[in-house]
């Protein structure tokens, strides 16, 4: 069934608060404190970042390539065994699933995360089926002991409330100012014409067709070379 369109209101914390919740939760996932959390809301505003960055400043390393690390990023589609191996592979460590949401729709995929987050004492994966040469060295059957972290462009709304039951969850679906308050914390880092520029996204902010902390340093980069930035950036904003 279609998902009814649900109008974007301003919630109660502070795009700033909710930051704060995300680097909270990290902090509880690196303490090994709780199994998951899950990050919803509006691209672009640096939700990949802020959990990378948190788990480096506890010390944690990435796993890139075949280094060894404390956790693991994990982007783009997935068919469920391959999701079962990835919970082998890094079992005890944190695995990242950056923009996966293909494995929240497959049914499978499904029911491997809900038994991934699952609440009793031990969280048991099982895969049932004929095994190929390739799959020996894998167990049909496990004990998963690592700790999940799920970063979505859904709404809230939208995401699985199978797995939002079994998460503490950050949804950063945004109205237009409180995507410019986040804008403005990223962009006063940058040197040039920041304040020019947040002054113009107040105004045509609302026009923008993807209005991102992107989209915003592409207006900045105009606004710190060009003379008539304002009309180019506009232009680039509404794409017309």
């Amino acid at each position: 069934a279609e998902l009814a369109t649900v109008e974007t209101k301003p919630s109660r914390f502070s795009v700033s608060d909710r930051f704060k919740f995300i680097n909270q939760f990290v902090q509880m996932i690196g303490a090994k404190k709780t199994n998951s959390m899950i990050i919803t809301g509006d691209p672009g505003l640096g939700k990949s970042y802020a959990v990378v960055q948190n788990l480096v400043q506890l010390n944690m390393r990435e796993i890139l390539l075949d280094n060894d690390g404390d956790f693991i990023v994990i982007k783009g589609f997935s068919t469920p065994r391959a999701l079962y191996q990835t919970f082998w592979d890094y079992n005890g460590k944190v695995i990242v699933f950056d923009d996966c949401d293909n494995i929240h729709k497959d049914a499978t995929a499904s029911n491997l995360l809900k038994a991934a987050l699952d609440s009793g004492s031990k969280r048991i994966m099982t895969w049932n089926s004929m095994r190929s040469e390739k799959d020996d060295d894998t167990p049909n059957r496990f004990e998963f002991t690592g700790r999940c972290i799920f970063i979505s462009n859904m709404s809230v709304q939208e995401f699985p409330q199978a797995l939002l039951s079994r998460s503490y969850c950050v949804d950063l679906t945004l109205t237009v100012s409180e995507k410019i308050d986040r804008i403005e914390t990223v962009l006063e880092q940058y040197p040039g014409k920041t304040k020019e520029v947040i002054g113009f996204l107040r105004e045509h902010g609302d026009k923008a067709v993807d209005l991102s902390v992107r989209s915003a340093l592409n207006v900045l980069r105009l606004a710190n070379n060009e003379d008539n930035w304002e009309r180019l950036a506009l232009y680039t904003l509404s794409l017309g």
